[in-house]
């Protein structure tokens, strides 16, 4: 039996330590399959929902996945997860507003400082998935929609129009234009924003020109009623003492001024030291009522 010919590279490698090589494979392959084992999982919060896509075919799950711990490598498990939130979303974030300008119907143009709040539909997320994309793409998609909503509402109508309605009617007609085309998408828009209109610079100086005018007249309309209300006042006193004086001089006949005449010159008469002045056809008559002091001397 001949001797078998062995390369010149492995003569000074023994047999044994070349079966401990080829044991040092699978040692290594283990490792490294247990070393990046917690980063093959995927995490799915009470708050999350996700979908499951086969990265090797492409195919996408039928159902939607909850809250749990799946295992997502896709080298090994061939799964791969897509997370969405179920909580509402709003942009821009921390409470910020974008500013957004459009065309009235009457070529002016429109800056509108609003934000919007939306979210994804659980029970549509599949769709969702299949139809735009992974979170990501359904921020973008809703973006577009947002703005294109926002340039066809204020298309409707004229500069005027804009300025003169309530900012919650249109931020309605937008809402309704981004519901139009997101809910069938499986996306729920939950408010609309409009935080302010801004009308161009132009515009702008002559509304506030135009209210400065119309409170001066609200100013001078004020100044006008309380004269006429202090008018009016004096008219009633004028006519209240009208009145009182036709009362008195109908009342007053000849028997009730003799009888007040014959009162009077008693209560005069029964002072001391009094002049009285009788008025008679021939002229006046004075009387002169005695002291106290002079009837007690008149009576000893």
């Amino acid at each position: 039996m001949s001797t078998p010919i062995i390369p010149r590279e492995f003569r000074g490698v023994s047999r044994r330590s070349f079966t401990r090589s080829l044991v040092m494979v699978p040692a290594v392959a283990v490792l490294l399959f247990l070393l990046t084992l917690p980063f093959s999982c995927t995490t799915v919060t009470d708050y999350e929902v996700a979908v499951r896509k086969n990265p090797i075919t492409g195919n996408v799950s039928d159902q939607s996945f909850g809250q749990d711990l799946y295992w997502a490598s896709p080298a090994v498990f061939w799964r791969q997860y897509f997370r969405y939130p179920t909580r509402e979303l709003q942009y821009p974030t921390a409470g910020g507003s974008e500013k957004a300008q459009a065309l009235t119907s009457d070529q002016l143009t429109i800056t509108i400082d609003a934000a919007y709040r939306y979210r994804v539909v659980p029970d549509k997320v599949v769709d969702l998935f299949l139809v735009v994309g992974d979170m990501g793409d359904v921020n973008e998609y809703v973006y577009t929609s947002y703005r294109t909503a926002l340039r066809d509402a204020i298309a409707e109508l004229t500069g005027t129009e804009i300025l003169s309605t309530e900012r919650l009617q249109i931020a309605d007609r937008v809402e309704e234009l981004m519901d139009a085309e997101l809910a069938a998408k499986g996306i729920e828009v939950v408010r609309f924003f409009v935080r302010e209109i801004q009308p161009p610079p132009a515009v702008r100086e002559a509304i506030e020109l135009k209210l400065q005018r119309e409170q001066e007249v609200q100013a001078q309309k004020f100044q006008t009623e309380i004269v006429k209300e202090q008018a009016e006042q004096k008219r009633q006193e004028a006519l209240g003492i009208r009145d009182a004086q036709n009362i008195i001089g109908q009342s007053l006949t000849p028997a009730y001024l003799s009888y007040y005449y014959m009162q009077t010159l008693q209560e005069v008469g029964n002072k001391e030291g009094n002049v009285i002045i009788a008025p008679t056809e021939g002229g006046n008559l004075l009387f002169s009522v005695p002291t106290g002091s002079r009837a007690r001397g008149g009576g000893q």
